[in-house]
């Protein structure tokens, strides 16, 4: 996996739960999350992993604050060293699969600095687990009241919104999901050197329900709350560019090169369809015409920035040169 240093890595038996905690937003949001997640350590035997790298190497001056937790340094960025994004996927998807690799635990749960785990979230992971699944999300609600907030809430985790009907999924996010680590073992090769949620889950689905109970399945008991900090218009749209593009190119790595060509020209129809159903999350979820009306202009504009990225993505693979976007306080 290259080359780790660990604070405060456990020892001895295996615990029941690994948390692979993704950094995305730095210390003060890493601080908050860590806060919540470690009086539930007492009550379930639970290692968290923050892989970290040169990108955020200000989260390692925490370790002395949180001596159980393992701050796991990544000196090899391996394929991701070519990133020329601090801020990009690609890093945070390098983050996971180090702590991914580095998990102990029978269960291994994932979020991420920005998301504030419910405070019994530990136990209803151990509890949804007990059903065969191997792969397991859970809801995702947004705790800040902005129209932004709940603009980029709805653009990335809108489906996840409570209410939510358990049952077999098609996705769940990996800000909140848990796994069966041996199933998750079964599929190392997808995930080793990088992770994406995407191709993990259809690695788990094309397993089917005879590897592991290998299925992938929501479950609301689950329960984190999206607690982003305040960003500009401008930020947004290009982190919307940006995250497209990564999906853009994971989705072209698996796809023939008329199916590019097919995507690439039914990118001017995503903003409307992805308003569509973006509205009909809003609705699902009782919000009011308000709250629409202040949402939904704001998310538009951002979709379109996402439809932009995913053309970017099927023409042109190389990622875009965009400077850090450093969030402006919590």
């Amino acid at each position: 996996m290259g080359g780790a240093d660990a604070a405060g890595a456990g020892s001895g038996h295996a615990p029941a739960l690994s948390i692979v905690l993704t950094v995305v937003d730095g210390p003060p949001a890493l601080r908050r999350c860590l806060d919540v997640l470690q009086p539930q350590t007492a009550r379930v035997a639970t290692e968290i992993i923050v892989p970290y790298d040169r990108w955020c190497a200000d989260v390692g001056e925490l370790a002395g604050s949180y001596p159980d937790v393992q701050f796991v340094f990544i000196a090899d960025l391996g394929p991701a060293s070519a990133v020329s994004l601090p801020r990009d996927h690609a890093l945070y998807d390098r983050r996971r699969a180090v702590g991914l690799a580095r998990a102990r635990g029978r269960l291994v749960a994932m979020t991420e600095d920005r998301s504030i785990p419910a405070a019994d979230w530990c136990e209803r992971i151990l509890a949804v687990h007990e059903q065969p699944y191997a792969a397991i999300g859970g809801a995702i609600d947004n705790r800040v009241d902005r129209p932004m907030n709940w603009a980029l809430y709805y653009c990335d985790f809108g489906r996840y919104g409570r209410p939510l009907e358990d049952g077999p999924a098609a996705y769940v996010s990996d800000v909140n999901v848990a796994y069966k680590r041996a199933a998750l073992e079964a599929i190392g090769e997808v995930w080793r050197e990088s992770y994406h949620e995407t191709t993990v889950h259809w690695a788990l689905q094309a397993r089917g329900a005879t590897a592991h109970g290998a299925t992938v399945f929501l479950d609301s008991r689950m329960v984190v709350y999206q607690h982003r900090a305040p960003m500009s218009l401008r930020d947004a749209f290009r982190e919307r560019i940006a995250f497209a593009r990564g999906f853009a190119a994971t989705r072209v790595a698996a796809c023939t090169t008329w199916q590019r060509v097919l995507y690439a020209a039914g990118t001017p129809l995503l903003p409307a369809l992805l308003l569509a159903r973006v509205a009909r999350h809003m609705r699902r979820q009782g919000r009011s015409r308000t709250q629409m009306a202040q949402t939904l202009p704001v998310t538009g504009v951002l979709l379109t920035g996402w439809a932009l990225g995913e053309l970017l993505g099927y023409v042109a693979p190389r990622p875009l040169e965009f400077p850090r976007v450093a969030p402006r306080g919590t």
